[in-house]
């Protein structure tokens, strides 16, 4: 929390160890993200329990209830011992006023499990509150280092399983360069932690040994993990721990060397070797721990036990066999690379089966500045409660900074922007003020229980989240944007072709996009200001038959005046940091490419957040290979040729006729990665039969540009891209993507060939830009603009060469709709002709006069179905620009599409 806690290292002897074998391998049976109907507001600290007074009275308790608070935590800092007793006025209190109280004991509370024995002693202490049905929830840890990951995951295990009708906390440390969050290199799956109660040392002359056992399904360790004692491992002292066939050693199959680190941070006593080598499952190879001089030529305090407690080895000292088993554990390859912090919550997660999880990183700190890891680190937490599929929560600031007041602008921002990313569980750091006061100034309730001023603060902002949680409770985040020009650490601007968007892109804004269960879409408008109110309006393409917001006062959906249903536009005013919810039509899908919100799966794939690399970035409207958004990438069997596939699994039956693959494009590696032959297939169940809509063999390598693929409309859910036939790079066969996309009807504007009576060629403008399905206007992908005759109006044409005969019923216009220039360039009179030929007759298939300046959304131009080759669009009454300078004619459109 705000004040850092040290905890040591715990040398107590056990007698009998808990084997943690494979269970690390499992998924957890744990609630999901979505869908969970579960949205809580909280706080950290209850009343106190000093050795003088107890502070949970039944009108404290009112008082919290009166807040609006549905869960606060308990503390155990200044009263001795906490057990069912002592936390008896709480639980009485706290029950009374329908608070969910989550206790402190001292039994319990920061207790790490390794053993039968520590099992034992955890279920004696919950059993008192495991029969009483007022206790709602227990206090396990807050902020546990990532060497402790491992016993309070056992902790949380064993007390869910022993009591499921208790809720448990623990809350996450955020994202910090410090080495509490280093977790290690590898996942966990084989742990004999509680070998402890002795030690042997290691000398030049004196190796220790221990045989182990790989479990079933592992075929990789990457490394394993000792507890030695860091006070005698000096900084010039070297460890080898190798790994051998067999305790004869016939074959040294790898070996990771290791200095001391000179320190004593609890850390420092668990030293990961890396060995990074292929293993077969149920095979029992031989480790053995090497002094390599150095130092005393000694190190003691190599932890073991002190009888046999591993069934799948034994301990050696010098070559020969003991009665004991050495503490170590066994890690194998991630399924997600990513940074140390990732790794530290998904550890906790895979370790414990939690599930939610919770992490507190306050942004109003640091004098007159912001914390600049304040968004990076909800964007990490989102991420990974997203990739476990589990609810995800923060912490809120409710007391000053340093030297800094914290408003109650400032407070309504940091609610906003964590509901935006998707947050269900909120908790206000801190309720009560601890002693001394003079450590947490401005919170909501004094030392002694007064309410001060920021308790209506509270009361207010807890009444808001609890009216939306009723909606949000069952909703998943889908992605989260933001705009203005300056952009905060680990972000995301909005993408061009997202379905909304403020008028200008230069507000400070952030977008939060959902779904529920049903399908259902909504949509978060935050400003992410907070110290201006904002009045703007928000363009929707494509436009929804209506909008409603859910009320922060009630709860309900209710209408909302300042949209537009005609032009997709609304008129929206945001306080300091407010943010707003409203809900789309039912059956509304705002994303043309219904591969957008796709569940996807493949053959294999290089998971890799640091560097970013993933399944779900084949679909998270970034067409570009851009730094922390690369694509997918297969994995597997890379030295040899062979098929790999990734699958879009649509959600439900949908009919579509084209797909567009967007190979790499960043520098140096255009096109790498795209397969040579391959087939697009889709099926209506995921085991098939599969049904082959588009074969390709000797595929070239492709440009930076779309790979698009039309066939006859089908209706299917599935969509699987298959490569048999693999492109070779720098030695190794993958199969890369830097986006997947599938429409309903061939957009045949796409791959035309486009000419034009005059145009503007330049970074921002060009005729290749206008079927690039880019339909915002943004800098570099404006779309195209003529250049000739702009002192005069006069007539201007664009041609699509559709390059075969397509029948076709629809021409879709794109008006600009950058800031200050929404609709400047749509033609006042034009026509829309077909041809079979390049040199005509033409056909006129729509003609507008006197057409008004239209909003920034598309214009759709319907007509009998035909079958041609060309399409024409003449504009012969072009509307000025009045932006710029001379006021020239021109006719612009930031995008085309024919279907």
């Amino acid at each position: 929390m705000w004040q850092e806690e040290t905890i040591g290292v715990n040398g107590k002897g056990f007698i009998l160890v808990l084997i943690i074998a494979l269970i690390f391998l499992l998924v957890p049976n744990h609630a999901k993200a979505s869908g969970t109907g579960s949205f809580e507001v909280g706080g950290y600290w209850q009343p106190p329990i000093y050795v003088g007074g107890d502070y949970n009275t039944n009108a404290h308790w009112a008082n919290i209830a009166a807040a609006n608070i549905d869960i606060i935590t308990g503390i155990h800092l200044w009263n001795g011992v906490m057990n069912k007793a002592a936390n008896e006025t709480g639980i009485a209190n706290s029950y009374a006023n329908n608070v969910k109280l989550q206790v402190s004991d001292s039994g319990i509370t920061g207790k790490q499990t390794f053993t039968p024995a520590d099992i034992t002693a955890l279920q004696t202490t919950l059993t008192p509150y495991k029969s009483d049905s007022r206790v709602k929830g227990m206090n396990i840890i807050d902020e546990p280092s990532a060497y402790e990951m491992e016993g309070f995951a056992n902790t949380y295990k064993q007390a869910k399983a022993f009591a499921p009708n208790i809720d448990y906390y623990v809350n996450m440390l955020p994202s910090v360069t410090d080495q509490r969050v280093q977790a290690p290199y590898g996942k966990l799956f084989l742990s004999n932690s509680g070998a402890r109660g002795s030690s042997s040392s290691v000398t030049s002359t004196h190796s220790l040994g221990q045989t182990i056992t790989i479990p079933a399904g592992v075929t990789y360790l990457d490394g394993v993990d000792m507890y030695i004692d860091a006070t005698q491992w000096s900084s010039t002292e070297m460890l080898t721990l190798k790994l051998w066939d067999s305790p004869s050693k016939t074959f040294l199959m790898s070996e990771a060397l290791a200095l001391g680190t000179g320190l004593t941070e609890g850390w420092d006593y668990y030293h990961y070797f890396q060995l990074s080598k292929d293993v077969t499952p149920l095979t029992t190879y031989y480790l053995e721990l090497v002094h390599n001089g150095g130092g005393n030529n000694l190190i003691g305090g190599v932890t073991r036990s002190n009888t046999d407690v591993y069934a799948g080895g034994a301990a050696y000292e010098n070559g020969a066999a003991q009665t004991y088993d050495f503490f170590f554990r066994l890690y194998t390859t991630r399924d997600n690379q990513g940074t140390n912090y990732e790794n530290y919550l998904d550890d906790w997660i895979q370790y414990s089966g939690a599930d939610y999880m919770l992490y507190d990183n306050y942004p109003f700190l640091f004098g007159s500045s912001d914390n600049s890891s304040y968004f990076q680190n909800a964007e990490l937490v989102r991420g990974r409660g997203l990739a476990n599929n589990v609810l995800y929560g923060g912490f809120l600031q409710s007391l000053d900074g340093n030297s800094r007041t914290v408003t109650m602008d400032m407070m309504r921002w940091n609610v906003y922007s964590l509901l935006t990313y998707g947050m269900k569980k909120m908790n206000w750091y801190t309720y009560w003020r601890p002693d001394p006061a003079a450590s947490f100034p401005g919170t909501p309730v004094s030392e002694n229980g007064t309410l001060l001023p920021r308790y209506t603060q509270l009361q207010t902002l807890n009444s808001e989240m609890r009216k939306l949680g009723g909606t949000l409770k069952d909703l998943t985040s889908l992605r989260v944007y933001h705009t203005g020009t300056t952009l905060w650490t680990g972000t995301k601007f909005l993408p061009p072709n997202f379905f909304v968007k403020p008028a200008s892109l230069a507000e400070p804004m952030i977008i939060g996009y959902f779904t529920n269960a049903s399908g259902r879409k909504y949509v978060m408008l935050t400003n992410r200001d907070y110290t201006t109110s904002k009045t703007l309006d928000f363009n929707f393409n494509p436009k929804p038959g209506s909008l409603t917001e859910i009320s922060k006062t009630t709860g309900l959906e209710v209408s909302v005046p300042g949209y537009n249903a005609a032009t997709g536009v609304l008129n929206l005013t945001l306080s300091p940091g407010e943010g707003r919810l409203f809900a789309l039509p039912a059956g509304f899908t705002p994303q043309l490419n219904l591969a957008a919100e796709a569940v996807v799966s493949a053959t294999s794939s290089l998971e890799s957040s640091s560097t970013g690399w993933g399944k779900i970035l084949v679909n998270d409207d970034q067409r570009n290979t851009v730094t922390g958004s690369l694509g997918w990438s297969s994995n597997s069997s890379i030295h040899v040729n062979h098929t790999e596939s990734i699958t879009m699994d649509l959600g439900a039956s949908k009919t579509f006729g084209e797909v567009d693959l967007f190979p790499r494009n960043d520098t140096g590696n255009v096109g790498r990665g795209f397969p040579i032959d391959f087939t697009i297939q889709v099926a209506a169940s995921s085991s098939g039969p599969w049904t082959t809509v588009v074969t390709k063999t000797g595929y070239p390598l492709p440009g930076n540009s779309s790979q698009w693929f039309t066939f006859t409309p089908v209706t299917a859910r599935y969509v699987k891209l298959e490569g048999t036939n693999l492109r070779v790079s720098a030695g190794e066969y993958r199969m890369q993507l830097s986006e997947f996309e599938v429409y309903a009807a061939p957009n045949f504007a796409k791959g035309s060939l486009v000419t034009s009576t005059s145009s503007v060629e330049n970074a921002d403008w060009g005729v290749a830009k206008l079927v690039d399905l880019t339909r915002n206007s943004v800098p570099g992908l404006y779309g195209w603009s003529s250049s000739s005759n702009t002192s005069t109006n006069h007539t201007e044409s664009i041609s699509f060469d559709m390059q075969t005969s397509r029948t076709i019923s629809r021409v879709d216009l794109y008006p600009r709709n950058d800031s200050g220039n929404v609709g400047l360039g749509f033609p006042i009179d034009f026509t829309i002709k077909t041809a079979a030929n390049a040199g005509g007759p033409w056909t006129t298939v729509a003609t507008r006069t006197g057409y008004a300046l239209p909003p920034g959304l598309e214009q759709s131009f319907t007509f009998t179905a035909l079958s041609a080759r060309y399409v024409k669009v003449e504009g012969t009454s072009l509307r000025k620009i009045t932006t710029e300078p001379g006021q020239p004619y021109r006719m612009q459109f930031a995008e085309v599409g024919i279907h």
